[in-house]
């Protein structure tokens, strides 16, 4: 295993993810360079502790009585990490992988690219012949990824790392200085969200995103394409949505001034007989009533500067 001067931490959060568990930490032992591996476990309950105790004895494993979702579980790792002096850590999702050289590749690209906060390798499927599908969306539209990626491709001149404005949190690796300026995940998200909050933050805090194409892991994770959601999920996916929107750091529209438009267009849906609308629109306005407050805590905590959440 290849020396490295700096300390990194690699956290996973766990979740009844047993089918992924030895690609993942085994990949992790396989690493050239040495990691720190940190499990926070959300209350599988499936013998998922007791396998990764069993075979993965170097771990160090947070065990949490309850679920706290994927954000507020990596805050326990990442707390547990500035505790014992890391320099960076390494965010990886249960369903992913690495190579042997993905994390070493991300820790010299930030050396000689300091002023990135968040570096992502890119994400293969299994098979490794294809970019995951999600990944391909970011890397394809050039309002959120920088077109130079595409040219550089076309033209065989491929740099170590672009600058993206949203990359999923997969596997990101995040240095120390970052940390202690932006803090952690906000708990206001329990799952999903969490990511998009987070890099807006990081971004308003003066650090740049990237990601790096030499470096890979594989993510096995499901994307169907088009998929049929239920009413339920709409509605949950909708309030995700104002959420995400109204938590943005740069977001300066008045929540009370987007409620009296929901109210407005409840009642102009209803006089309609559009019942369905009117209801969604009724729903919008209840939630962001009933989360405002809190909604406004969040903006003012995750402007300031510090270890805001750890």
């Amino acid at each position: 295993m290849e020396l490295n001067d700096k300390k990194v931490f690699a956290i996973i959060v766990t979740y009844k993810g047993g089918q992924w568990y030895d690609r993942c930490f085994s990949s992790l032992r396989a690493s050239s360079i040495p990691l720190q591996v940190i499990v926070v476990d959300n209350a599988s309950n499936d013998g998922s502790v007791e396998y990764l105790k069993a075979n993965y004895p170097e771990i160090i494993l947070i065990e949490s009585q309850t679920n706290l979702g994927f954000g507020q579980a990596n805050n326990e790792g990442i707390r547990y990490a500035l505790n014992h002096d890391c320099d960076y850590v390494f965010l990886l999702n249960q369903d992913a992988w690495i190579e042997p050289d993905s994390i070493k590749l991300l820790v010299d690209n930030h050396k000689k690219n300091s002023q990135f906060g968040i570096l992502s390798p890119l994400h293969l499927y299994p098979d490794k012949s294809h970019i995951e599908k999600g990944f391909l969306t970011y890397l394809d539209d050039f309002r959120i990824t920088d077109r130079e990626l595409f040219e550089d491709l076309v033209f065989n001149r491929v740099k170590d790392v672009y600058e993206t404005k949203y990359v999923n949190a997969a596997a990101w690796l995040i240095p120390k200085d970052v940390l202690l300026t932006v803090g952690g995940f906000d708990p206001i998200f329990f799952h999903y969200g969490e990511d998009d909050n987070y890099m807006r933050r990081v971004l308003f805090h003066g650090f740049k995103i990237g990601i790096c194409p030499f470096a890979s892991i594989v993510h096995d994770c499901n994307n169907p394409g088009v998929r049929s959601y239920s009413e339920q999920e709409k509605e949950r996916r909708r309030k995700l949505s104002l959420l995400i929107r109204f938590t943005d750091v740069y977001n300066h529209l008045a929540i009370t001034a987007y409620k009296r438009y929901l109210f407005r267009k409840w009642i102009i849906s209803s006089l309609k007989g559009k019942r369905t609308l009117a209801q969604q629109y009724r729903n919008d306005f209840f939630y962001l009533k009933r989360h405002q407050t809190a909604i406004k805590a969040s903006v003012v905590a995750n402007r300031k500067t510090g270890k805001t959440w750890l």
